[in-house]
Protein backbone atom coordinates (compact mmCIF):
# COMPACT_ATOMS: atom_id res chain seq x y z
CA UNK A 1 0.00 0.00 0.00
CA UNK A 2 1.09 3.48 -0.63
CA UNK A 3 1.31 6.52 1.48
CA UNK A 4 -0.85 7.93 -0.84
CA UNK A 5 -3.41 4.99 -0.17
CA UNK A 6 -2.60 4.84 3.66
CA UNK A 7 -3.72 8.36 3.59
CA UNK A 8 -6.91 8.15 1.79
CA UNK A 9 -7.77 5.34 3.87
CA UNK A 10 -7.10 7.10 7.11
CA UNK A 11 -8.96 9.91 5.83
CA UNK A 12 -12.19 8.26 4.61
CA UNK A 13 -12.24 6.48 8.33
CA UNK A 14 -12.04 10.19 9.87
CA UNK A 15 -14.67 11.40 7.65
CA UNK A 16 -16.91 8.11 9.14
CA UNK A 17 -16.46 9.13 12.49
CA UNK A 18 -16.96 12.47 11.93
CA UNK A 19 -20.19 12.26 10.01
CA UNK A 20 -21.16 10.16 13.06
CA UNK A 21 -20.05 12.59 15.49
CA UNK A 22 -22.47 15.13 13.53
CA UNK A 23 -25.68 13.49 13.98
CA UNK A 24 -24.78 12.72 17.73
CA UNK A 25 -25.88 15.44 20.03
CA UNK A 26 -24.84 16.47 23.38
CA UNK A 27 -26.42 15.65 26.44
CA UNK A 28 -28.65 18.41 28.10
CA UNK A 29 -27.70 18.11 31.94
CA UNK A 30 -31.04 18.14 33.79
CA UNK A 31 -30.84 20.68 37.00
CA UNK A 32 -33.08 20.35 39.82
CA UNK A 33 -35.50 22.97 39.17
CA UNK A 34 -36.35 21.66 35.39
CA UNK A 35 -36.64 18.49 36.87
CA UNK A 36 -39.15 19.87 39.76
CA UNK A 37 -41.44 21.41 36.60
CA UNK A 38 -41.62 17.90 34.90
CA UNK A 39 -42.43 16.31 37.67
CA UNK A 40 -45.55 18.90 37.70
CA UNK A 41 -46.82 17.56 34.65
CA UNK A 42 -48.27 14.58 33.00
CA UNK A 43 -44.89 12.67 31.22
CA UNK A 44 -45.56 9.62 28.80
CA UNK A 45 -43.59 8.24 25.90
CA UNK A 46 -45.03 8.58 22.70
CA UNK A 47 -43.53 5.38 19.97
CA UNK A 48 -42.02 6.62 17.20
CA UNK A 49 -40.02 4.76 14.69
CA UNK A 50 -36.43 4.71 16.50
CA UNK A 51 -38.78 4.00 20.13
CA UNK A 52 -40.38 6.04 22.25
CA UNK A 53 -40.15 10.10 22.79
CA UNK A 54 -40.62 11.89 26.34
CA UNK A 55 -43.29 13.93 26.39
CA UNK A 56 -44.77 16.03 29.49
CA UNK A 57 -48.06 18.38 28.90
CA UNK A 58 -49.31 20.82 31.71
CA UNK A 59 -52.41 22.13 32.81
CA UNK A 60 -55.73 23.43 30.36
CA UNK A 61 -56.26 25.68 27.90
CA UNK A 62 -55.40 26.67 24.18
CA UNK A 63 -51.88 24.50 23.92
CA UNK A 64 -47.85 25.40 23.16
CA UNK A 65 -45.55 23.46 21.87
CA UNK A 66 -42.21 24.18 22.96
CA UNK A 67 -39.08 22.82 20.98
CA UNK A 68 -35.64 22.44 22.18
CA UNK A 69 -32.58 23.26 20.32
CA UNK A 70 -29.48 20.64 18.75
CA UNK A 71 -28.25 19.29 22.24
CA UNK A 72 -31.06 20.75 24.32
CA UNK A 73 -34.07 18.88 26.33
CA UNK A 74 -37.83 19.85 26.91
CA UNK A 75 -36.08 20.71 30.76
CA UNK A 76 -33.82 23.52 29.27
CA UNK A 77 -38.09 25.24 28.21
CA UNK A 78 -39.50 24.65 31.36
CA UNK A 79 -38.83 28.39 32.49
CA UNK A 80 -41.76 29.10 30.17
CA UNK A 81 -44.03 26.72 31.86
CA UNK A 82 -45.33 28.51 34.98
CA UNK A 83 -46.03 31.64 32.89
CA UNK A 84 -48.14 30.35 30.36
CA UNK A 85 -50.30 28.45 33.06
CA UNK A 86 -50.67 31.38 34.26
CA UNK A 87 -51.95 33.21 31.33
CA UNK A 88 -54.44 30.16 30.56
CA UNK A 89 -52.17 27.94 28.54
CA UNK A 90 -51.75 24.27 28.19
CA UNK A 91 -47.73 23.72 27.75
CA UNK A 92 -46.47 20.56 25.67
CA UNK A 93 -42.86 19.86 25.14
CA UNK A 94 -40.79 17.03 24.26
CA UNK A 95 -37.25 15.59 23.72
CA UNK A 96 -36.48 14.96 20.33
CA UNK A 97 -34.68 11.88 18.90
CA UNK A 98 -31.79 11.14 20.27
CA UNK A 99 -32.25 13.97 22.86
CA UNK A 100 -32.85 13.96 26.69
CA UNK A 101 -34.85 10.80 27.50
CA UNK A 102 -35.91 10.22 23.99
CA UNK A 103 -35.08 7.23 22.33
CA UNK A 104 -31.86 7.18 20.28
CA UNK A 105 -28.38 8.46 19.27
CA UNK A 106 -28.25 9.57 16.06
CA UNK A 107 -30.83 11.58 14.73
CA UNK A 108 -31.08 14.66 12.21
CA UNK A 109 -34.07 17.26 10.60
CA UNK A 110 -35.63 15.25 8.53
CA UNK A 111 -36.16 12.59 11.06
CA UNK A 112 -37.39 15.42 13.85
CA UNK A 113 -39.40 17.08 11.78
CA UNK A 114 -42.11 14.27 11.26
CA UNK A 115 -42.04 13.93 15.72
CA UNK A 116 -43.79 17.20 16.00
CA UNK A 117 -46.97 15.81 13.57
CA UNK A 118 -46.80 12.43 16.17
CA UNK A 119 -47.30 15.02 19.28
CA UNK A 120 -49.43 16.86 17.26
CA UNK A 121 -51.55 13.73 16.59
CA UNK A 122 -51.51 13.29 20.22
CA UNK A 123 -52.22 16.41 21.96
CA UNK A 124 -54.01 18.02 19.24
CA UNK A 125 -53.02 21.54 17.61
CA UNK A 126 -51.31 24.31 18.72
CA UNK A 127 -52.56 28.32 18.97
CA UNK A 128 -48.22 28.76 19.70
CA UNK A 129 -45.03 27.00 18.96
CA UNK A 130 -42.08 28.35 21.06
CA UNK A 131 -38.90 27.37 19.50
CA UNK A 132 -35.18 27.90 20.86
CA UNK A 133 -32.44 27.99 17.94
CA UNK A 134 -32.38 24.96 15.86
CA UNK A 135 -35.66 23.92 17.30
CA UNK A 136 -36.23 27.00 14.89
CA UNK A 137 -35.22 25.47 11.65
CA UNK A 138 -36.81 22.33 12.91
CA UNK A 139 -40.74 24.47 13.08
CA UNK A 140 -39.64 26.48 9.77
CA UNK A 141 -39.16 23.61 8.12
CA UNK A 142 -42.36 21.37 9.44
CA UNK A 143 -44.64 24.49 8.30
CA UNK A 144 -43.23 25.55 5.13
CA UNK A 145 -42.74 21.88 3.72
CA UNK A 146 -44.60 19.52 5.79
CA UNK A 147 -47.93 20.70 6.32
CA UNK A 148 -47.85 20.95 9.59
CA UNK A 149 -50.86 22.81 11.05
CA UNK A 150 -50.22 26.68 11.67
CA UNK A 151 -49.89 28.26 14.81
CA UNK A 152 -51.81 31.30 15.51
CA UNK A 153 -48.06 32.76 16.83
CA UNK A 154 -44.24 31.86 16.69
CA UNK A 155 -41.63 33.21 18.96
CA UNK A 156 -38.11 32.18 17.78
CA UNK A 157 -35.20 32.37 20.19
CA UNK A 158 -31.54 32.30 19.07
CA UNK A 159 -32.76 31.18 15.81
CA UNK A 160 -30.60 29.31 13.39
CA UNK A 161 -30.93 30.30 9.72
CA UNK A 162 -28.84 27.40 7.22
CA UNK A 163 -28.46 24.21 8.19
CA UNK A 164 -25.08 24.09 6.36
CA UNK A 165 -24.15 27.10 8.65
CA UNK A 166 -23.86 24.26 10.55
CA UNK A 167 -20.19 21.98 8.97
CA UNK A 168 -18.20 25.52 9.51
CA UNK A 169 -19.19 25.78 12.90
CA UNK A 170 -19.01 22.19 14.03
CA UNK A 171 -15.16 22.07 12.10
CA UNK A 172 -14.29 24.66 14.29
CA UNK A 173 -15.66 22.84 17.32
CA UNK A 174 -14.00 19.61 16.19
CA UNK A 175 -10.55 21.24 15.09
CA UNK A 176 -11.17 19.08 11.51
CA UNK A 177 -8.99 19.61 8.86
CA UNK A 178 -10.80 20.85 5.50
CA UNK A 179 -10.17 17.12 3.71
CA UNK A 180 -11.84 15.78 6.05
CA UNK A 181 -14.77 18.14 5.78
CA UNK A 182 -14.65 17.87 2.23
CA UNK A 183 -15.55 14.21 2.88
CA UNK A 184 -18.18 14.76 5.60
CA UNK A 185 -19.77 17.37 3.02
CA UNK A 186 -20.14 15.07 0.17
CA UNK A 187 -21.15 12.24 2.43
CA UNK A 188 -23.98 14.45 3.36
CA UNK A 189 -25.06 15.44 -0.47
CA UNK A 190 -24.83 11.60 -1.12
CA UNK A 191 -27.01 10.93 1.40
CA UNK A 192 -29.79 13.36 2.03
CA UNK A 193 -29.21 15.22 -1.92
CA UNK A 194 -27.29 18.94 -1.69
CA UNK A 195 -30.96 20.35 -3.41
CA UNK A 196 -32.57 19.28 0.17
CA UNK A 197 -29.56 20.37 2.61
CA UNK A 198 -29.43 23.92 0.56
CA UNK A 199 -33.25 24.24 0.61
CA UNK A 200 -33.11 24.01 4.71
CA UNK A 201 -32.69 28.00 4.87
CA UNK A 202 -34.78 29.69 7.63
CA UNK A 203 -34.63 32.71 5.58
CA UNK A 204 -36.04 30.76 3.25
CA UNK A 205 -38.89 28.68 4.49
CA UNK A 206 -40.08 31.66 6.27
CA UNK A 207 -41.03 33.62 3.28
CA UNK A 208 -43.84 30.72 3.04
CA UNK A 209 -44.79 31.25 6.78
CA UNK A 210 -47.71 34.40 6.90
CA UNK A 211 -47.67 33.67 10.79
CA UNK A 212 -47.44 36.60 13.06
CA UNK A 213 -43.37 35.81 14.79
CA UNK A 214 -41.39 37.74 18.16
CA UNK A 215 -38.19 36.82 17.75
CA UNK A 216 -35.00 37.32 20.32
CA UNK A 217 -31.32 36.80 19.39
CA UNK A 218 -28.61 37.97 22.06
CA UNK A 219 -25.53 40.12 20.72
CA UNK A 220 -23.07 38.22 22.67
CA UNK A 221 -24.22 34.34 21.34
CA UNK A 222 -21.35 32.60 20.63
CA UNK A 223 -23.44 29.40 19.61
CA UNK A 224 -25.87 30.97 16.63
CA UNK A 225 -24.60 34.06 15.48
CA UNK A 226 -26.93 37.49 15.80
CA UNK A 227 -26.46 37.41 12.15
CA UNK A 228 -28.62 34.54 11.91
CA UNK A 229 -31.88 36.45 13.38
CA UNK A 230 -31.23 39.86 11.73
CA UNK A 231 -30.90 37.58 8.25
CA UNK A 232 -34.72 35.36 8.92
CA UNK A 233 -36.10 39.07 10.35
CA UNK A 234 -34.87 40.72 7.27
CA UNK A 235 -36.68 38.21 5.13
CA UNK A 236 -39.86 38.02 7.39
CA UNK A 237 -42.66 40.58 7.07
CA UNK A 238 -44.55 39.08 9.40
CA UNK A 239 -41.97 39.07 12.62
CA UNK A 240 -39.82 41.36 15.30
CA UNK A 241 -36.95 41.11 16.33
CA UNK A 242 -35.71 42.16 19.69
CA UNK A 243 -31.94 42.02 20.16
CA UNK A 244 -30.99 41.45 24.32
CA UNK A 245 -27.54 41.85 25.69
CA UNK A 246 -25.73 39.36 28.36
CA UNK A 247 -28.12 36.45 28.25
CA UNK A 248 -25.71 34.33 25.52
CA UNK A 249 -27.23 31.48 23.66
CA UNK A 250 -29.34 29.88 26.03
CA UNK A 251 -30.11 33.01 28.94
CA UNK A 252 -33.67 33.85 27.11
CA UNK A 253 -34.56 30.11 28.21
CA UNK A 254 -34.80 31.44 31.72
CA UNK A 255 -35.18 35.45 31.43
CA UNK A 256 -38.17 36.37 33.09
CA UNK A 257 -38.65 39.31 30.94
CA UNK A 258 -38.15 37.23 27.81
CA UNK A 259 -40.84 35.10 29.62
CA UNK A 260 -42.98 38.07 29.82
CA UNK A 261 -42.81 39.38 26.41
CA UNK A 262 -43.12 36.25 24.64
CA UNK A 263 -46.53 35.75 26.37
CA UNK A 264 -48.09 39.20 25.85
CA UNK A 265 -47.22 38.37 22.64
CA UNK A 266 -49.51 35.31 22.33
CA UNK A 267 -52.22 36.78 24.23
CA UNK A 268 -52.30 39.83 21.82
Amino acid sequence: MTTLDATTLKTQAIVKRAYQAFFSPSQYEIKPRDRAVIEQGNTYRLPFDAGGLAVTAWGEGPAVLLMHGWGGARAQMTGFVDPLLKAGYRVVAYDQPAHGESDGTMTNILEIAPTMDLVTAQEGTFEAVIAHSFGTLVTSYSLANRGFPPPSRLAYLGAFNRLLDSLPRFQALAGLPDPVMDGLRDMLYINFGKDVLDAIWNELMIQKIAIPALMFHDTTDNVTPIEDSRAIARAWKSARLIETQGLGHRGALQSTDVHHQVVEFLKN
